[in-house]
């Protein structure tokens, strides 16, 4: 496929940059998808996990973000039993207007 860049301002030459750019990302995540979708399906067909052939043994799947292990709340909101908080991370608003309003961390423990 040839593309006539004679005619074309420097204007529409940088859009085709961007656009040809963007093109590339979307056809390489593709192309990644369906090989990692074959390799799996190869591997399953061989009595293997995908995991177990590139990891040097290893049985389960690298840990990927959100794939952690659930920590136990130790806070809960009083005026609403359903929400909670661990601890970590950010204060959920309740835990903050809870603190504003005089509350000690000890108070909203579980």
């Amino acid at each position: 496929m040839a593309i006539d860049l004679n005619g074309l301002s420097v204007a529409d030459l940088e859009k085709l940059i961007v656009d040809a750019r963007a093109r590339i990302e979307t056809v390489k995540k593709q192309q990644f998808a369906e090989l990692r979708r074959a390799l799996e399906a190869q591997a399953r067909t061989a009595g293997f996990d995908i995991y177990e052939l590139f990891s040097g043994g290893r049985a389960k799947a690298p840990a990927v973000a959100g794939d952690k292990k659930a920590v136990a709340p130790k806070y809960r909101d009083p005026a609403n039993a359903a929400q909670t908080w661990t601890g970590r991370g950010k204060q959920p608003h309740w835990v903050r207007d809870a603190l504003a309003a005089g509350k000690t961390l000890e108070q909203l423990a579980i």
